[in-house]
């Protein structure tokens, strides 16, 4: 068609200037020829024709089943002009009349290019959730799930999008098989501890690695859940090993949200959430507890502590609950905004948020700021760019809280004797418990103290991708990951023993740098061998640098950590580590015809941390697959859409260790040579051992993956067994040679497991889309040798590392109950009589000593499960999740405390206790000069089995027509609202220990530790 030509005719008195003449032509796309008073504009032929008529196309966008998709994105191809479909699944949008194409995309289902006919399109989205059809993201690329030889578990934002998760461990929970999500406290921001397969090592940390877009080692507190695109969980040796020496532990790789072709989306989302604590223990009153009182008195030949009169007007007026002191309804707001959109060539996402979450336990609490932005640009036919960075800031108050302990608010408040008020007569904390406690007011433990966590984080990857010929290609990535810490310590004299008040602060400075450079052909031969070569050479530093300063009696405590100059004592530190790591890695993949699969990587990791010829190993894998459903004899066999068994075996390592870790340490000490004063000096500390290496993991895989019934059902299942030797562990060393102790590479630690998921989904005639996702797993872990054939004690007393057995084993004496009259005679060859405690004797000395503890019960959870549902009925969304864990012991110190205490008992079942003449079948012992309790034992150990509804929520998607033009989905929320438990303590789920290096070896101990909360949350998610 010949191009229109536009006349601009220019009078004298207002004659525009030739550059404003200009301006107008490039805006509008013309050429230009200036004559006289004239100006030609002429239409460049490959310019958009300024005349085209516009074309109003309606349509509504369906999945396979014909239900609605609201929210689906519809574009027009090579322009910004774009909708989305309402909550009927509805779209309108003008297109020009030339041609034009749309692409229509939604989370979880294939992108579709649709030719523009009719003026009424139904277009009809195939889902990605079949789940073998989805890509992946393994290490250093990407594989389609239906080509993988290793194992890998995938969650997507889809699967936790009805959910309230504010951390990543609550993604991972009972979604994935194999992976295992402790919460070690229910804090906000508190300790929470993920293991993939089990536990590897006895000193090192068993975390999984977690790669972000790219990045090596980052931080997963620095990871906002609302940015997540995809969490792609490596498990196996052919699936770890590509990231050698740090793939033992498994590998988590996060994928963020990008922005897509078309009209830019701006999502708003804002919750708003109360709760309580999940539990709380049956406690005594006061009147009862007084009684409580008299009657040891009275059974221990004491005079009565507390007169009727007392008595009674607890009776009348009650005393101090203080679980109810220190407990709260806690809050929890957040605000979610995120814009994302972009073209053919150049896309963009970037989201804010902000987290407040008050704590169920007094002056508690976590903020949250997050910041991401992500971009990916073609820059040429050839070259492209892809940047993705991301500032996070977590300030966490109280956190150490969580562990709870003897020193903490929660374990004091079912200690103290509820006949003492919160403060005395003068207004201020009553000091001390006569009868019970012998530590502080726990409200003052609570409100005293301030114990701040401020965490920054910045990272950023930023990369450019080459293409020198088709399926060629180099990417040249960069990344930078900052960590700044500042933790802030203070504690008024109302919990100090001393009366003085003191305080501390640390500064911590992380810096690590990643330059990764990879090399990738993909190509298909004859279009049957599928071959792809991956080459990376990649190289990381890490730096730290911290100093800490104390001060003891604050001259001005009301200055906290501000001004610890002005103290009687202070003291301070400093420090740096530095280590690097140099990699070379290379893996090759070969299908032929979809059919049989190859797959092997080799890895070359040399880290600085070692010495000599240990510095560098090597870590290989190999596995293969059999695509049985591809074979000619199962063409005709509907029932399997796809069936594949897979099998793979290589080696992975964890360094297990710090920096300057091989070297002997000098360590300060303080002596008296001048008489009257103090003398600072160096001595020798535990000596180095120049030939450490790395703990290598090596492991088999066996696996089955499955689609059937016309893709509604998934099936997978996998066995594998592990193997850690080499092993860090401290020796001792004898004292003639100096004593202390030296890490050495002694003992072994197996693990083994089975893992199933189902995934179902309805039919498609179903009026109401019931999508259900199932998982279960098994684990056996064990220690197989140690430097000492004999029992190793742990860290904590209440636990043994023993050959044969897993880590976490509890050491402790077996409860048998109370003696009964008829074992009066028996009674009195240990010195008690019937109604005192009763232990097994292992040796028969008639002495109740170390000699008779022995292993009494296992921390780790032998299988854990779960089950997640979504119900959709046009615009309503209905997701039910349920979460489990079980085959575990746990020690209830928190019912030891309000039983067995240091004095009193506060538990509302001492009524119950064994009383002679009144109740001698009870177990609970008597009140006796003779009883003696030991710890720990099996009175204690308890089934810590739990079922808990994790979520259940529901949501409505309003339609669009009711807010001209834009999209609001309605929420409501229940988080941990039902839980089915035997165990008797606060929370079934939380653990006293943290997490980090050496943590697994006790695990499943409870000295009241931070409960979880219930939660109810309410929010609105609006979408332009």
């Amino acid at each position: 068609m010949k191009p229109k030509t536009h006349r601009l005719t220019l009078k004298p008195w207002k004659t525009m200037k030739l550059a404003s003449t200009l301006v107008i032509a490039l805006t509008l796309q013309v050429s230009a020829a200036v004559s006289s008073k004239t100006v030609t504009l002429s239409r460049k032929k490959e310019s958009i024709n300024l005349t085209s008529v516009q074309k109003q196309i309606k349509g509504k966008v369906v999945d396979e089943k014909g239900i609605p998709i609201p929210g689906a994105n519809i574009t027009v191809k090579g322009t910004n002009i774009g909708t989305q479909a309402d909550a009927d699944g509805k779209f309108s949008i003008s297109v020009p009349e030339n041609g034009a194409k749309l692409i229509v995309s939604f989370i979880g289902f294939d992108s579709q290019e649709v030719a523009i006919g009719n003026s009424t399109l139904t277009i009809v989205l195939k889902e990605t959730g079949q789940k073998l059809d989805e890509v992946v993201v393994v290490g250093y690329g990407t594989q389609k799930k239906k080509d993988l030889v290793g194992s890998v578990a995938s969650v997507s934002s889809k699967d936790f999008k009805e959910q309230a998760v504010t951390n990543i461990s609550q993604i991972l929970q009972g979604r994935a098989s194999g992976v295992q999500v402790i919460s070690n406290s229910g804090a906000p921001g508190g300790a929470v501890s993920v293991r993939i397969r089990g536990n590897n090592s006895i000193v090192g940390d068993n975390s999984p690695l977690y790669v972000v877009d790219g990045f090596v080692g980052t931080d997963p507190s620095s990871i906002n859940p609302n940015d997540i695109e995809t969490m792609d969980i490596l498990k196996d040796a052919p699936s770890t090993a590509i990231y050698g020496s740090r793939g033992a532990n498994g590998v988590i790789v996060i994928t963020t949200k990008k922005g897509k072709a078309g009209k830019s989306n701006i999502s708003f989302m804002t919750q708003l959430g109360g709760g309580n604590v999940v539990k709380k223990l049956d406690l005594l009153g006061a009147a009862d507890y007084a009684r409580t009182l008299n009657e040891r008195a009275a059974a221990t030949g004491l005079p009565p502590v507390f007169t009727q009169q007392q008595i009674n007007n607890y009776a009348a007026n009650g005393g101090t609950d203080w679980q109810n002191e220190i407990f709260r309804s806690m809050l929890s707001q957040e605000y979610q905004l995120n814009i994302s959109g972009g073209n053919e060539k150049t896309n963009y996402f970037t989201s804010g948020n902000y987290l407040n979450q008050s704590g169920i336990l007094l002056n508690t609490g976590l903020k949250r700021y997050a910041l991401r932005i992500g971009l990916n640009s073609k820059l040429t036919d050839k070259l492209s760019l892809h940047l993705n960075s991301s500032a996070t800031r977590n300030e966490v108050l109280n956190g150490a809280a969580g562990s709870g302990g003897r020193f903490s608010s929660i374990n004091q408040a079912i200690t103290w004797s509820p006949t003492e008020p919160v403060r005395d007569a003068n207004g201020k904390y009553t000091r001390v418990d006569p009868y019970n406690s012998i530590d502080f007011n726990p409200v003052a433990y609570a409100t005293d103290q301030s114990n701040v966590s401020n965490n920054s984080l910045f990272t950023s990857v930023v990369g450019l991708k080459y293409e020198f010929i088709p399926g060629l290609t180099f990417d040249a990535t960069g990344g930078l990951n900052y960590n700044n810490i500042q933790n802030l310590n203070f504690s008024d004299a109302t919990i100090n023993s001393l009366f003085q008040a003191n305080a501390g602060r640390s500064s911590t400075e992380n810096i690590g740098v990643q330059s990764t450079n990879n090399l990738t052909y993909a190509h298909t031969f004859n279009n049957a061998h599928n071959l792809v070569l991956t080459g990376v050479i990649e190289y990381q530093s890490y730096t730290s640098n911290y100093f800490n300063a104390s001060g003891n009696n604050l001259t001005y405590p009301e200055t906290k950590y501000y001004n610890i100059g002005l103290s009687g004592t202070y003291g301070i530190g400093s420090g740096y580590t530095e280590s690097t790591l140099l990699s070379y890695l290379g893996r090759a993949t070969y299908d032929y015809k979809g059919i049989y699969y190859v797959s092997a990587s080799v890895r070359r990791d040399g880290s600085s941390k070692f010495q000599k010829d240990n510095q560098y190993s090597t870590f290989p894998s190999a596995g293969a697959a059999w695509k049985i459903s591809e074979m000619d004899f199962m063409k005709n066999k509907t029932f399997f859409n796809s069936l594949k068994f897979r099998g793979g075996y290589g080696l992975t390592g964890n360094q297990a260790i710090n920096p300057y870790q091989t070297l002997s340490l000098y360590n300060t000490a303080t002596t008296t040579i001048d008489p009257g004063k103090a003398n600072p000096g160096i001595v020798l500390g535990n000596p180095g051992n120049p030939d450490l290496k790395w703990e290598t993991t090596r492991q088999w895989d066996l696996g089955l993956d499955a689609d059937m019934f016309d893709n509604r059902v998934s099936f997978t299942a996998d066995y594998y067994d592990k193997l850690t030797d080499n092993l860090l562990l401290n020796v001792p060393v004898p004292a003639y040679m100096g004593g202390g102790s030296v890490l050495s590479n002694v003992g072994a630690v197996s693990n083994k497991g089975l893992e199933f998921s189902l995934t179902y989904r309805n039919s498609k005639d179903a009026q109401v889309h019931w999508s259900s996702s199932a998982n279960l797993s098994f684990l056996r872990n064990k220690i197989e040798s140690l430097y000492s054939p004999s029992n190793i004690p742990s860290s904590t007393a209440e636990f043994m590392l023993i050959p044969g057995q897993p880590m976490g084993t509890f050491w402790g004496l077996t409860y048998l109950g109370t003696w009964k009259p008829s074992e009066a005679a028996a009674a009195a060859a240990y010195n008690n009589k019937p109604g005192d405690s009763k232990y097994l004797d292992l040796n028969g000395d008639h002495i109740i000593d170390g000699s008779d503890y022995h292993a009494i019960g296992h921390g780790l959870p032998k299988y854990t499960w779960g089950w997640n549902n979504d119900f959709v009925w046009k615009g309503l969304t209905l997701n039910v999740f349920i979460q489990s864990a079980g085959g575990f012991d746990k020690l209830d110190g928190s019912i030891g405390t309000i039983y067995a205490g240091l004095r009193q008992a506060t538990a509302a079942g001492i009524a119950d206790r064994y009383i002679p003449g009144v109740n001698e079948t009870s177990d609970i012992p008597a009140f006796s000069l003779t009883d003696k309790n030991y710890s720990p034992s099996t009175r204690f150990l308890e089934d810590a089995t739990y079922i808990r509804l994790k979520n259940i929520s529901l949501s409505y998607q309003i339609p669009k027509e009711y807010f001209k033009g834009f999209g609001a989905t309605v929420f409501l929320r229940g988080t941990n609202l039902i839980t089915i438990t035997k165990y008797k303590g606060f929370d079934p789920e939380t653990n006293s220990l943290t997490t980090g290096a050496g943590s697994d070896v006790n695990q499943s101990l409870d000295n009241a530790s931070y409960p979880n909360a219930k939660l109810v949350t309410l929010g609105v998610k609006l979408e332009l």
